[in-house]
């Protein structure tokens, strides 16, 4: 008798699997439209004001470039259905409030048209001035006029805004969107972010189980593919630190995107839950003119359960496709098959063979998780 109520059990189940799994298959083929996250990379030269090193050029202001990413990104919105823009630091040269404004102008091109988040390069921030070669010296402390010209009150009113860690600050900030049926967290980190910042972030990941996380952080990845391990003498951490005390420990992160070193770079590991990260690394900074305008797309593809990585110049209109610029990452977006004590593969099977085994009185038909 046991053993017939058992199969009936594992009838149930598999039926019930069925029907969920019909369901949420006809949602995804309702809401798995293509997406866009459109990425820009380190920005400096073309704000460039105070140290004038994009000089070097001899191409006059290379601000057309900034304002060249951003108006394309607003034109192509709903050619790729951009859903989201991400800067990753080194926004402007030295700091200098002349240079934040020529970065807000470009950036609110986008303002009611594509969301965006940012975080701070040691370019950013801490600048004092210096007899050295350049004329001064970043990064010496974390100082900046970011917050004049990109207030966390502007951003706070935005429908994706989550939170900062510091309430009077956008240094270290973390939004939210939904594509395509699927919820998205992103924490943008300021430069070598401190413990108390990585702890922050480990909060807000945690608290957010179904939302895909990525992490946008202006230093972790070097073009050697490796993250970089040096010290510095503003406290912080690196990206293996970063890696280590944050960005492995999470299920539902994927995605680390980053700039500062020069190149192109995509390193692929396994998180502590056995879920692979894709950290990328993208900087045309040492290009000429600065990086004329080179930026990232990357067109997310639920039913291929791929992301396909684009490197594309809007102001020369042409694309990199060399095989670090154009290639294509697996990520799993189409629902699993799932139901109630069925949590992985091949698990329906071990539930069907324990019914048809005989059962003792402190046997369970069907374990519990």
């Amino acid at each position: 008798m046991r053993k017939i109520l058992t199969l009936a059990m594992v009838t149930v189940l598999i039926g019930f699997a069925t029907r969920q799994n019909l369901k949420a298959a006809e949602h995804f083929d309702q809401t798995a439209k293509s997406f866009t996250i459109a990425v820009l990379p380190d920005t400096q030269f073309y704000c460039d004001t105070r140290l004038k090193l994009s000089a070097k050029w001899g191409n006059g202001d290379l601000r057309r470039y900034f304002f060249a990413q951003t108006e394309w990104v607003r034109d192509n919105q709903q050619r790729l259905n951009i859903s989201f823009l991400v800067h990753e630091g080194d926004i402007v040269q030295a700091d200098a409030p002349e240079e934040w404004a020529i970065a807000k102008e470009a950036m609110s091109v986008l303002d009611g048209k594509v969301r965006y988040c940012m975080c701070l390069g040691n370019h950013d921030m801490g600048f004092e001035k210096s007899d050295n070669k350049y004329g001064g010296n970043i990064g010496v402390n974390r100082t900046t006029h970011f917050n004049t010209y990109f207030p966390r009150e502007k951003f706070a009113k935005r429908r994706e805004f989550g939170g900062t860690f510091d309430p009077d600050r956008h240094d270290n900030s973390w939004y939210h969107f939904e594509a395509a049926g699927l919820k998205f967290i992103i924490v943008a980190l300021e430069y070598h972010p401190r413990d108390e910042v990585l702890d922050w972030a480990n909060r807000i990941v945690a608290e957010h189980p179904d939302h895909r996380a990525i992490v946008v952080t202006h230093a972790y990845l070097k073009g050697d593919k490796t993250r970089n391990t040096n010290k510095l003498k503003l406290k912080g951490n690196n990206g293996e630190q970063m890696w280590q005390k944050f960005v492995s420990k999470h299920r539902n992160m994927f995605m680390v995107l980053c700039g500062h070193f020069g190149g192109e770079a995509v390193l692929t590991s396994t998180g502590d839950h056995d879920n692979q990260v894709h950290q990328i690394l993208s900087n045309y900074q040492g290009l000429n003119n600065g990086g004329e305008s080179w930026l990232r797309y990357m067109v997310f593809q639920p039913e291929a359960n791929q992301i396909g990585i684009y490197t594309y110049n809007p102001a020369l209109d042409k694309f990199k496709n060399g095989p670090s610029s154009r290639f294509d990452l697996d990520y799993p977006m189409a629902p699993p098959l799932t139901a109630p004590g069925i949590t992985q593969p091949g698990a329906a099977n071990a539930v069907k063979k324990e019914a048809e085994s005989p059962a003792g009185d402190d046997q369970k038909a069907v374990p519990e998780e």
